[in-house]
């Protein structure tokens, strides 16, 4: 009987230890059974619950959905807020080069937001100069435009004006001929990354003027985000 008793216990208290770990959940669907040692502004540290002399580890936050502790609270990690997070502290700025739309044939542009966010509104400013057959033209693009969306999808709204100057020997329905301003508005869709990289835009940007309108006026940008 002396023997029994200490069994007993042993038996009733062995499935207990083995619920007594922490749970990783990363994102991509493994779990980790673990001892969290520490939750970062970035990452988490921790040991394996099965090699607890063992190694630390680290794995990011924004690989992780959530933990379950051995007492049962558990924490909730969101991947969308973390990018929110960091979108919302980094105004959105971005250098291309335009075919069409709001520059009218080619220019090179400078973008950004008004405030420290990456949608909402901005403005863009640009410039070209092309010639050919002894004709040239330069056009000077200054719109204000507004992005609605998050992450990395956007769609643009924009409104503005370019200066165009085609030489004296040019005549066109649109341009007219010497200087003009020509009025435009852009309908177009907006790849920017969360945060760095490469970026594209494309669409609709009718132009107007006192000569006419071209409401199917279209054109597409490549450029970098930063």
């Amino acid at each position: 009987m002396k023997i029994i008793k200490p069994l007993l216990a042993l038996l009733l208290l062995t499935p207990f230890s083995l619920l007594a770990q922490d749970k990783i959940y990363r994102t991509d669907g493994e779990v980790i059974e673990a001892k969290v040692l520490e939750i970062g502004n970035q990452e988490i540290k921790y040991k394996l619950f099965n090699n607890l002399n063992g190694p630390q580890y680290n794995i990011y936050k924004s690989a992780v959905s959530k933990i379950i502790y051995e007492n049962g609270t558990s924490d909730s990690f969101t991947i969308t807020d973390s990018k929110s997070k960091v979108a919302d502290g980094k105004r959105a700025q971005n250098v291309f080069v335009e075919i069409g739309a709001q520059g009218l044939l080619f220019t090179a542009n400078y973008d950004t937001r008004f405030s420290k966010k990456r949608n909402g509104i901005g403005g863009r400013v640009g410039f070209g100069l092309l010639g050919a057959d002894g004709v040239t033209l330069f056009t000077l693009p200054v719109s204000l435009n507004y992005l609605l969306g998050d992450g990395k999808n956007f769609f643009e709204i924009g409104l503005g004006a370019t200066y165009a100057s085609l030489d004296e020997n040019s005549d066109s329905e649109i341009f007219g001929s010497g200087s003009t301003v020509i009025g435009t508005m852009a309908f177009m869709y907006r790849l920017q990354p969360v945060n760095s990289g490469f970026s594209f835009r494309g669409g609709f940007t009718p132009v107007f003027n006192s000569s006419g309108f071209i409401p199917y006026y279209a054109g597409i940008s490549l450029g970098y985000t930063f």
